[in-house]
């Protein structure tokens, strides 16, 4: 956070005025308000260290808006009397607005050295954060406000349900910069609780930074209907490169045979020729993810109810192939389960399912798609039956 309030300019006229460091910590002396202004600029850029005490001591005699700049490179320099400096700023902040030549709002500098003693762990100033957010629909002046309340909700639990109910009522702003931000800090604070806020921002804003965060966080909160969700929105999403996200989605965070069709079956209608070519090459490229959670005898019983949906789809050809793949993967279960040795089970893996899945492919009794399921199914199973039973013999 150290750099958040520094104002980028045009670098190479930064690096022009700051050939020479003393330069830059002379002009802090000048009577003309934009040679300071951009000597301070100089100074945060290149951390001139030896500044700090300079500013320090120039700093209340500077006009209002270069009381900000020359506290903020405070900030930025590690002064370890900036939190000081910022109150006594507040404290004269009420007579900024009257300055003849560069009149600076006083809420808005009392919400800037507020910010500056937030980021120090001092929060006894937030009611200036408070008092500009609840004044009026927020805009992009008031962004720097808006983000103190993730450290206010952190820290200041008396203060959650009122930040709270700021960036709820913030999430049909007009700024996208604010929706995005208040959808953002609700969904890092409040999780799972924020998820019909989530489907609405994932469905309806016409942002799509906002749209892809709100997908990222029904992912992290792991969603119970964000499936159906993502294959209902590929067909309406309009922001194409999106669509490829959402595709995406389904094949590798999600991965089941279902999943795999729908995105099978949506890609030749895909209107952007770039989407078209981007997901056939995601459909070729796939492969089952890994369940994390399942054992051994979870991942059998999982792939057994995959082949109705493999022979359901046309990617297993027939019954008699079906019931081959069934009974043998029932047979693994029931060796283990009876016996507690794993030697019958690998030589059914490894003698019997395996090869004959190399072979059904070569005579299409199986397609690519249904291929995939199968083979890298049995090797998560044998995988996982060596996780707990040691290597096959």
């Amino acid at each position: 956070m150290k750099k958040l309030f520094t104002i980028v300019y045009c670098i190479s006229s930064i690096n022009s005025f700051a050939q020479d460091y003393q330069e830059c910590i002379d002009s802090l002396y000048s009577n003309d308000y934009y040679t300071k202004f951009f000597a301070v600029e100089c100074v945060n850029a290149l951390e001139i260290q030896s500044a700090s005490s300079i500013i320090e001591a120039l700093l209340e005699n500077q006009p209002p808006s270069l009381q900000i700049q020359f506290l903020n490179a405070l900030y930025t320099l590690e002064n370890p009397n900036v939190q000081v400096k910022a109150h006594e700023l507040i404290l004269r902040a009420d007579d900024f607005d009257d300055d003849p030549e560069h009149p600076y709002d006083p809420l808005e500098a009392k919400v800037f050295a507020t910010a500056i003693l937030v980021y120090k762990g001092d929060y006894s100033t937030i009611e200036f954060a408070f008092e500009q957010l609840n004044q009026n629909q927020i805009t992009i002046e008031d962004v720097l406000a808006l983000h103190l309340l993730p450290y206010i909700m952190k820290d200041i639990p008396s203060y959650r349900d009122e930040a709270k109910n700021i960036l709820i009522d913030e999430l049909e702003n007009t700024s996208t910069d604010i929706r995005y931000y208040s959808l953002l800090y609700l969904a890092e604070e409040f999780g799972s609780e924020m998820n019909d806020e989530l489907v609405n921002k994932f469905i309806n804003d016409d942002d799509l930074p906002t749209k892809i965060m709100a997908l990222e966080h029904l992912c992290i909160n792991n969603y119970s209907e964000l499936n159906l969700l993502l294959k209902q929105q590929l067909e309406l999403e309009e922001e194409w490169s999106f669509r490829i996200d959402m595709a995406d989605s389904l094949l590798f965070r999600f991965g089941e045979p279902s999943d795999l069709k729908a995105v099978i079956d949506y890609q030749p209608n895909e209107p952007n020729e770039t989407a078209k070519s981007l997901m056939a090459y995601s459909i070729e490229d796939f492969i089952p993810p890994k369940p994390d959670t399942l054992d051994w005898s979870e991942l059998t019983t999982k792939l057994i109810t995959y082949t109705d949906e493999l022979l359901q789809y046309g990617w297993i050809a027939n019954q008699q192939t079906k019931d081959f793949y069934t009974t043998k993967l029932q047979d693994i279960i029931t060796v283990i389960n009876q016996t507690k040795e794993i030697d019958s089970a690998c030589t059914i893996l490894n003698g019997q399912l395996l090869p004959q899945v190399e072979q059904d492919l070569q005579q299409e009794l199986i397609s690519t798609e249904g291929y995939k399921f199968l083979h890298y199914y049995m090797i998560y199973i044998k995988e996982e039956i060596e996780q707990e039973y040691g290597p096959c013999p």
